[in-house]
């Protein structure tokens, strides 16, 4: 145990050191709405508990209380301030009972976002959402309880390069860095499933990521437990006690995205071209089946878009996924859509175009998109749900943007194939799903 302890401490200790000799000269990030997305980007619209009352940043606040009708007061110093929001996401499936679908409402995510710093280089992010959120469960018997969703502490090492620690999203593919409520499509890619998580895409670690050139490139690594308690991909992994090592890097040759999150449109207020690449790795992850044997996962993801002459805005994506758990398939472990395994190969391909025709429905306006993604998942190991096979889906969506990824509405159509040798597995070798939804932040 000492052993351990002293190596993770100076596995810790050398990365913060080259990353500090690493730090190129200071880049101010610029003043565009992106920067809004990364400081903001859970709480879109965000407030301070202090902002509407200079005197509670007045020097007295700082020595002593704030006095009656001050509110809230904070006294870490002149930067510090607080931001709250919410996101919520519903939705109507509609689905042909033969096929296994039916007639639902649902609560997609409804979560809550809370901000702040203390300090110019210490700060913190706490979000929650439900426990059954995007109807993944979450290990609990209550499906609409509250969870936490991020507990972040977040220290800024220099100009450039930050320490993170507590629950997040580890360095992964782009979808899983936009979240649901960034993406461009309304359902989350199931290619990505691969990636092991404890809810909605978080894992339990600590994280040292920079980035050069207001984020034309970036990097992040982290160590995590690795565990997948909850969340779509239910892969137990025994009792090894083996950290899994995370890492990204990012190149934009256009506009540059700065921060740790990303999105998969910008409604044209960017020009993007963005390749990234990202791996995970974690020793004898499967350790009650067979000691010894490895989890490792990577993926090549990329992302075009551009504004055109006319005003319309054109979005081209996709992502390619590899999966290996040295041929071993974890006693009851399940991967949805259809309870297949996590070894394989996945990938998507997506395109969009908003149209440059401002409209006015309701008295509210926007402009109208249509998306269409293929994405398909080659499991190569059978299951106790499932044989091998191919889950591949079809989406067809029709998006109503009002105030970008804070207000917008999706029609979607989709359809969900499997391979002859996959028959056995819930819904048949096909299935047809219309979705109504909505998503707004604040």
């Amino acid at each position: 145990m000492m052993f351990r302890t002293t190596r993770t401490i100076g596995i810790v200790a050398v990365l913060v050191g080259i990353s500090l000799a690493a730090e190129a000269q200071e880049v101010a990030l610029n003043g565009s709405i992106e920067e809004l997305v990364q400081q903001t980007r859970t709480n879109p619209v965000s407030f301070s508990s202090v902002l509407n009352n200079k005197s509670c940043v007045t020097e007295s606040c700082a020595t002593e209380d704030c006095g009656e009708g001050c509110g809230t007061c904070f006294n870490w110093g002149e930067n510090t301030w607080l931001s709250v929001g919410a996101g919520i996401r519903t939705s109507y499936t509609s689905g042909d009972p033969a096929q296994g679908g039916g007639e639902d409402f649902a609560i997609n995510n409804a979560r809550l976002y809370f901000n702040g710093k203390g300090h110019e280089r210490i700060g913190f992010e706490f979000n929650t959402d439900l426990n059954n959120a995007q109807a993944f469960g979450g290990g609990s018997p209550v499906a609409d309880e509250m969870r936490v969703l991020d507990a972040i502490l977040k220290f800024q090492l220099t100009d450039n390069v930050h320490f993170w620690m507590g629950r997040m999203l580890p360095p992964s593919d782009r979808s899983n860095l936009d979240g649901p409520f960034y993406l461009n499509a309304w359902n989350f890619p199931f290619a990505q499933f691969g990636y092991p998580n404890i809810f909605q895409g978080r894992d339990d670690g600590a994280a040292l990521w920079g980035e050069q050139g207001g984020g034309a490139f970036k990097w992040q690594i982290g160590a995590y437990e690795g565990e997948s308690a909850g969340g779509p991909n239910f892969i137990p992994n025994g009792p090894s006690d083996n950290l899994l090592y995370a890492g990204r890097v990012t190149l934009n040759l256009l506009d540059p995205e700065p921060g740790y999150y990303n999105a998969s449109t910008y409604y044209g207020e960017k020009d993007i071209l963005a390749i990234g690449a990202a791996m995970m790795h974690r020793n004898n992850s499967n350790s009650v089946v067979a000691p010894g044997a490895d989890y490792t996962g990577w993926n090549l993801d990329a992302l075009f878009e551009t504004k055109l002459s006319n005003g319309g805005v054109v979005s081209l994506e996709g992502a390619y996924y590899d999966f290996d758990d040295d041929d071993v398939v974890a006693p009851n472990s399940t991967l949805p859509p259809s309870g297949g395994s996590r070894q394989g190969q996945s990938y998507f391909m997506l395109a969009s175009y908003l149209f440059p025709q401002e409209c006015c429905i309701f008295d509210i306006a926007g402009k109208f998109q249509v998306m269409g993604r293929y994405q398909e998942y080659d499991r190569e190991l059978p299951t106790v749900a499932a044989l091998p096979g191919t889950d591949d889906q079809v989406d067809i969506q029709l998006n109503y943007i009002m105030f970008g990824h804070n207000a917008r509405i999706s029609a979607i159509w989709s359809r969900l194939n499997q391979t002859a040798a996959a028959q056995t597995r819930v819904g048949g070798a096909s299935s047809d799903t219309f979705t109504l939804g909505a998503q707004v932040q604040f």
